[in-house]
This record gives C-alpha cells, structure tokens and sequence, in this order.
C-alpha cells in the first residue's frame, strides 16, 4: 500500500514539477541539510532554499524564497523573497522583503519583515527594532507586540500585549489584553474576552472599541470526544497493521531510514511536504495538468496520513530492538501498536500538538521516500548483471 502511494507521489512530483518548468522558465533551488547549516556573511544564494538541519544561521542573502525545519533556525541576513520556516526557536534579526510564516515554541522577530507575518507558536515577541510592513496573523499563548505594524493584526492568545503602532484594525481572541499608553491603532479595535481589556492612559485609537464576550456553550457530552479519538485510533492502527502484514520488508526500511539517515529524511520529507503543493498549483495552471494535480494532490494527503504510522512503528521498532530482534511480523505489529500508541499520548500535552504533528509529517514522508530509493537500490545490486 505505502510502496504504490509513494510511487505514485514521487512519480506525480516529477510530472508536476516537470509541467511547472514548461510553464516557468526559472526554477531553481538550493537544499543543504546536516547537524549546523551556516550561510556565511558574503555568502549570495541566487535560488530558493530548502533546509533541514538542527541549527540553522543566515548570515549571507538569499536571493528567493526560503523553506527551512530544524531545532534552532536564525536569519540575519537579507532574504529578498518569502520565509517558511518551523522549529522550537526561530530568530528573524536580518530583513524579509516578502511574507513570512513562522512556526515554533519560541519566535522572536527583531528586523523587518516588508510583507505580511503569519506566526504559531508558543510565545511569539516582536521586538521595538522590528517592523511588519503587512498583514500580522498569529495564534500563540504569549504574544508582544513591541514594533510597529503597517497592516492590521488578527490573532488569538492567552496574553497579548500591545505598546506600538498599528496602521490597520485589530481583530483578537484573548484571555488578557494590554494596550500600552505607547499604542497608536488606525482603525478599529474588537477583541473577544471575558476580561476586560487593560488600555492605558495615553493608547491613541482612532476607530472604535468593541469588546465582545465569548458566548456560554453547552458543555458536551466528553465521551464524544474521547470515543472520537479511540476510534481514529484504532482506525490508523488497522491501516498501520496492514501496511506491516502486507509489506514488512519495506516497514523495516522504513523505521530503518529514520533511525540511520534522520537528517536526510528530514530533508526528503521538507521537499516533499513544501514542493508538492507548489507544483500542484503551477500545474493547475497550465490547465491541461489538471488531472495530473489532483491526483497528486490525493496521494499527497494519503502520505501525511501514513507518516504517523511510519514514526509509530520507528518508535516501537527503536524501542524493541533494543532488547530483541524484529523480525517477525508479530512483532512488528507489537512495535507499531506500542509506538503508536506512545505517539498518540504526546499528541495530548499542550503545546506541543503542532510542532509533533510537522515533525511527524517531515519525518514519515522522507523516511517513506527514502526507503524506496533504498529498497530500490538493493533490488538493483541483486539482479544478475547481463551481457
């Protein structure tokens, strides 16, 4: 099942990449992928970049659009296109003359960014020496807002706070407001809270203020919810014990790839993740590669479902093999029934819903590609050569 999908996905790419060339004259990338991935002062790159790496420093210019994953991503130098970007802590000090879309635990914006600015997380901080010169879009639990923002702000948080200019209207969800005697609005500020808001003596809005209070629902039924999630549970866990019984060589290889290649994995499952869509679009279109991208697109959508079974059975395959040989495939459906259901828990501590959920994704789907490729290889060494 997962060996046709991912076929079928990696052939797709390719026709729908290939169909973006003709209708694109210029497409061109830079992947860099490894523990520290540096781009130096100086340093120009004249195409987009694809990073995965643990800690990641720009320092040089990056002439296109960057699409980076890692633990620590930091950019100082000047990005003359579009960021995409998750990791736990991700650093803007340099200049993005396009949008960017930031996903992490910490970020922490202290230069421009020209376009707009989508952040989650969960404390996000706009420093005073930075700038949005859009749109501002975020949900997180903390928020700061230090710098000014030419566009409006639409968001939610636990805690918000305001001490600068804003060129448009606010639209927030917040548990706690806190509008700065320092704050400039243009327009309109409406915020949904059962606190009221604390405005500062001195906070200049030039439209109104509305406060809107969260209308009482009727608690539901929780076994609803709790009976949901078993059933998607054991739901993915079939389709995951079919996956093991129908193809476990290719299941071994792919818990095998995650444990023995997670850099290049990561890489593989970031092109993937990021590419696909990009190429769907640009065949879109051409019209004529229309049904080429819904297809691809289809695959696309089975493949981030499978990659949760990949990292259940990479993380019961790691712990069982610790102490006893995987061999069977009894076993291997232990190993996938305990990694999964270990992944199904960290999936319920707060905060970390999110960042889990795109490592799992980036993880699985390179690790998918990559055994592929690997299992492909070996059937090629293992044919007799002719003459």
């Amino acid at each position: 099942m997962s060996k046709h999908i991912f076929k079928g996905l990696a052939v797709l790419l390719i026709v729908m990449l290939g169909t973006a060339f003709a209708a694109v004259p210029v497409l061109a990338a830079d992947l860099r992928s490894g523990d520290t991935v540096t781009i130096a002062s100086g340093e120009v790159i004249n195409d987009d970049l694809y990073i995965a790496a643990a800690n990641t420093i720009i320092d040089g210019t990056v002439n296109g659009d960057i699409f980076g994953v890692g633990t620590t991503i930091t950019i100082n130098g000047i990005v003359n296109g579009g960021v995409s970007i998750a990791g736990q802590t991700l650093t803007v000090n340099g200049r993005i003359t396009h949008g960017a879309r930031l996903a992490g635990m910490n970020i922490n914006v202290n230069g421009n960014i020209d376009g707009d600015l989508l952040a989650a997380g969960t404390t996000v901080n706009v420093a005073s020496t930075a700038r949005i010169g859009g749109d501002f879009l975020f949900g997180a639990s903390t928020v700061r807002i230090d710098g000014p923002v030419e566009g409006y702000i639409k968001g939610g948080g636990s805690e918000v706070i305001l001490t600068n200019g804003v060129g448009g209207d606010i639209e927030l969800e917040a548990d706690k407001l806190t509008i700065a005697s320092t704050a400039n609005i243009q327009g309109n500020l409406t915020y949904t809270s059962k606190n009221e808001a604390n405005i500062q003596l001195g906070a200049q809005i030039g439209g109104k203020t509305t406060h809107k209070v969260p209308e009482v629902r009727e608690p539901v039924v929780p076994t609803l919810g709790i009976w949901g999630k078993v059933i998607s549970f054991l739901m993915t866990l079939l389709a995951g014990i079919v996956v093991v019984l129908v193809a476990p060589r290719r299941a071994v290889a792919v818990a095998a790839s995650i444990r023995y290649k997670p850099w290049v994995s990561l890489g593989w499952g970031a092109i993937i993740l990021f590419a696909t869509p990009v190429a769907a679009i640009i065949t879109l279109i051409t019209v004529v590669g229309v049904p080429v991208a819904l297809i691809g697109l289809t695959l696309y959508g089975i493949g981030i479902y499978i990659s949760q079974i990949a990292i259940g059975l990479f993380i019961g395959y790691w712990i069982i093999s610790s102490f006893s040989k995987v061999e069977s495939r009894g076993v291997l459906v232990g190993a996938l029934a305990l990694g999964f259901a270990i992944l199904t828990l960290l999936k319920l501590i707060p905060y970390i819903g999110f960042p889990l959920w795109l490592a799992t994704v980036l993880f699985g789907l390179g690790a998918m590609a990559l055994s592929e490729k690997t299992l492909r290889a070996e059937v090629q060494q293992a044919a007799p050569s002719s003459f």
